[in-house]
């Protein structure tokens, strides 16, 4: 019972910890901006963007959904894209009140492993869905913060990435090769647990036949870059709504770096970080004061927007499975 108050304190304290960041950080960087002039430019917002924003953001939903499939059919599970879809919308609005992806992953492994009776394959195609997806964004922040560096003139922008780089190809290289997790289990004494062993094991099976097809490999790569570059365009797209013209150029340099400065568990929800990333680096090409504010506001109001029609599929995917159960109960 203590040790489990002392984990639950602990998230507590993390947690606050996380609001104490992002509050200070969010309050030191819009203390200096007149609430007027915030309102004059959201005010003067261009919606005609919004359109091409919100198909993309769909376009984006289908993408990961049909990535989460190919990772699913290639361990021997078959679930419709269009139910993949729903629960991936879900699954974002879960992320809205549990800290990062946790809440939204945990959300889509307990329906899929419901839907297909096996949570270890559900759990393994969430992961090398995520991973994918991470891997993507890191290979272009890598290859961003080279021009980065140059021209801030600071090896920083640089090593950050590569760290990370460096980071998820050695647990690639673990998973891959499989000893290296066995013996961490070991050191750890974790192996006294069979039942741990069973799911590690089966674990390293979904990931052999992941492994195996290259075709695979290839078609979930292509899908996690197509994913990320449509986030970038998804970016622009709302700067200009502010009437602010910055080259894509820029935009392909730096969103990929401020969306890897957002995924640091340090902040609620990517809540100043992601605010600090727009202010510092569309500030250095030309974007006003109040524009870089805006954006960072207008992408966390997207975000919530979008991850709330989650919600309603979720509320109405409740209302559908009612009469369901009250037609399968059996009469008294």
């Amino acid at each position: 019972m203590t040790g489990k108050m002392t984990g639950k304190r602990k998230r507590q304290l993390v947690l606050a910890v996380k609001i104490v960041f992002s509050s200070t950080v969010m309050f030191l960087l819009y203390r200096s901006i007149p609430l007027e002039e915030l309102k004059e430019v959201m005010a003067s917002l261009n919606y005609f963007y919004f359109l091409p924003i919100c198909l993309l953001l769909f376009v984006n939903t289908v993408l990961s959904a049909l990535k989460w499939r190919l990772f699913l059919s290639a361990d021997g599970v078959d679930i419709p894209l269009s139910t993949l879809t729903m629960t991936y919308l879900i699954g974002s609005f879960y992320n809205l009140f549990l800290p990062s992806n946790i809440g939204g992953d945990s959300y889509r492994i307990y329906d899929i492993a419901q839907k297909s009776r096996d949570s270890v394959r559900s759990a393994a195609s969430v992961f090398a869905d995520r991973f994918s997806g991470f891997l993507a964004l890191v290979s272009l922040s890598l290859v961003s913060s080279i021009l980065v560096a140059r021209e801030f003139h600071n090896l920083f922008f640089f090593l950050a990435p590569l760290l990370i780089f460096l980071v998820m190809l050695a647990v690639l290289i673990a998973l891959v090769k499989e000893k290296p997790v066995r013996t961490l289990l070991s050191l750890t004494r974790l192996n006294r647990f069979s039942f741990l062993v069973g799911l590690t094991e089966k674990f390293f099976l979904s990931f052999q036949c992941y492994g195996a097809n290259r075709k695979l490999l290839s078609q979930v790569m292509l899908i996690s870059f197509v994913f990320q570059l449509s986030v970038i365009m998804i970016v622009q797209l709302l700067a200009l709504s502010l009437h602010a013209s910055v080259s894509f150029f820029y935009f392909s340099a730096f969103v990929p770096l401020i969306t890897l400065m957002e995924a640091l568990p340090i902040s609620v929800f990517g809540l100043g970080l992601r605010d600090m990333g727009y202010v510092f680096f569309f500030g250095w090409v030309g974007m006003t004061d109040v524009q870089t504010r805006s954006l960072a506001l207008l992408f966390l109001g997207m975000s919530v927007g979008y991850s709330l029609i989650g919600g309603i599929v979720y509320l109405m995917r409740l209302l559908s499975s009612e009469p369901n159960k009250s037609v399968n109960s059996p009469e008294p």
